[in-house]
């Protein structure tokens, strides 16, 4: 037999104290009860030890040195022992006798007094004359004497207590969650969905969905290394200003005509040009300017040089033109060469073009999915890229990179993921009834065929669901209110698409569900 003691705490109600006599696992439980115990407010509390220690078939111990608590675990027939003095439940017996005492002593004109002694089997009795003062009680017990009036405050505060703690029990501690099994079985759909932009409702019957077309475009420019390498010569170039401060009548000047600077370096016209006429204001010539490319009549960096202040144009030389048509640079000459430079190789501009497609499908296809909204799918399948021609630069930078510039248009078919949902629920409760709806469900796409022409795409599907009928739950919950395991059962049996319920009560002591609809909780599984 295993043994127990459990401590009770001063403010303990009776439930926490069942709750530990449950859970203790023990055959027989000393309860050590302190002074000033909650448990010794009412009687009812030591009935309830009681009641529930002999349906659970343990035995109780009540261990205090409070004698109110020896006292009501006496009345309320539990073993009772005070760890002090060894008093056992007979303690109270004297109690009882000494209100025996009283009243015999108001109808005779003698004073019994019955003392039940520790040490004898039977009551001895002992006549006192009636002028004689009472027996003195035991200095370990004294009984009260509470005017009536604190009598009976006394027992309506106890009242007060019995009937609060019955609220709890009956009213505030009993909950209940009952959980409802529905029959469930397997429903799957592996066909093709049909998107369309003309769509502008669900249907059913032919699996279709509205859709929607949205159209992107995007440019890049990349630059890639040139792995050719030839032999060039460069002419540097640059812009020049011709002055004409001659007369107001225009000048044209044909296509490499020379510039000379003064260090003799030539430079020539890269086309045809005509300088404006000067203005005449107040007799005086103000020169007209016309600015237009030359470029160097040699290659070789000889001829990058900075600014000139004035060229002359030696065609006019022997002529009054010469001195005042002339030209001025204001920016250095560049790009005069002579040796070896990459190229870009036609390998080279092939994977650049490929490249240069990846970016432009990457940029188009991020921007779909950062810009589409959140409630659009897109499948793989159903987009559409345009590349246009690309244009290349074959001639290299000082790192010996060449660049490619291109541009794309890109479309694509997307659909409302919930309106694929609808149509397959819709197809659930075509085929099995109004009342079914999917419990579990998992989805895979297949590749899309699309007609960006018409905006129109069709997609293979796998859907697999577990299916169940839809259950009131409310409606359940005002069923079984009030009803025991048992009756469950067939309240179970009367409802379509329940298969089985689980039941759990609490505390220990409810027997069936509340009555009171915010007590119970209704699962549906």
């Amino acid at each position: 037999m295993k043994i127990k003691k459990i401590a009770v705490n001063k403010n303990d109600e009776a439930a926490v104290v069942v709750e530990k006599i449950i859970d203790s696992g023990a055959d027989e439980i000393v309860l050590s009860i302190p002074r000033f115990s909650r448990l010794v407010d009412a009687l009812a509390n030591f009935n309830l030890i009681k009641r529930e220690a002999d349906l659970l078939e343990k035995k109780v111990i009540i261990e205090s040195i409070d004698d109110k608590a020896i006292e009501l675990a006496s009345i309320a027939k539990l073993e009772s022992v005070n760890p002090f003095f060894q008093k056992s439940k007979r303690i109270s017996d004297i109690v009882v006798q000494t209100h025996r005492i009283r009243q015999l002593a108001d109808q005779s004109p003698k004073l019994i007094h019955r003392v039940i002694h520790k040490n004898f089997s039977e009551p001895v009795e002992s006549v006192i004359p009636e002028d004689q003062p009472e027996p003195p009680t035991h200095p370990w017990r004294r009984e009260s004497r509470l005017p009536s009036g604190k009598k009976i405050l006394f027992v309506l505060g106890a009242a007060a207590v019995l009937i609060f703690v019955l609220y709890l029990v009956v009213a505030v501690l009993p909950r209940a969650t009952v959980t409802f099994i529905t029959s469930k079985s397997d429903w799957n759909y592996n066909d093709s969905v049909i998107v369309d932009k003309l769509a502008t409702a669900i249907s059913v019957a032919s699996a279709q969905i509205p859709g929607q077309v949205f159209t992107q475009n995007r440019n890049v420019s990349l630059s890639f290394p040139a792995s050719g390498k030839k032999q060039v010569e460069k002419k540097a170039g640059g812009q020049v200003t011709i002055y004409n401060a001659y007369s107001s009548e225009p000048q044209p000047l044909v296509a490499t005509t020379r510039l000379l600077t003064s260090e003799g370096k030539v430079f020539r016209l890269s086309a045809s040009v005509t300088v404006p006429g000067a203005k005449i204001v107040e007799g005086k010539i103000i020169p007209s300017t016309i600015e237009t490319q030359v470029v160097a009549d040699k290659a070789g960096a000889d001829y990058n040089i900075g600014p000139v202040k004035r060229f002359v144009i030696p065609g006019l030389k022997g002529t009054p033109k010469f001195d005042a048509f002339y030209a001025e640079s204001k920016e250095t000459m560049s790009g005069g060469f002579i040796g070896e430079v990459a190229f870009p190789t036609d390998a080279d501009i092939k994977t650049a073009k490929s490249e240069l497609s990846k970016t432009l499908e990457a940029a188009l296809k991020t921007v779909f999915v950062t810009q589409m909204p959140e409630d659009f799918k897109i499948i793989s399948g159903a987009t559409q890229i345009i590349y246009n021609e690309p244009k290349v630069t074959t001639d290299v930078d000082q790192d010996g990179k060449f660049s490619i510039y291109g541009d794309a248009s890109g479309s694509v078919i997307a659909f409302r993921e919930g309106d694929l949902e609808e149509l397959l629920i819709g197809r659930i409760k075509k085929e099995l009834g109004d009342d079914f709806e999917p419990v579990t469900a998992s989805l895979e796409y297949g590749e899309a065929r699309a007609d960006m022409t018409r905006g129109r795409a069709s997609f293979p599907i796998t859907f697999k669901s577990t299916v169940a009928r839809t259950i009131d739950s409310d409606g359940l919950k005002s069923r079984i209110l009030n009803k025991t395991r048992a009756d469950l059962q067939s309240v179970v049996f009367s409802v379509a698409g329940l298969e089985s319920a689980q039941v759990s009560l609490w505390p220990f002591w409810v027997r069936s569900v509340p009555g009171n609809p915010g007590k119970v909780k209704v699962v549906i599984e």
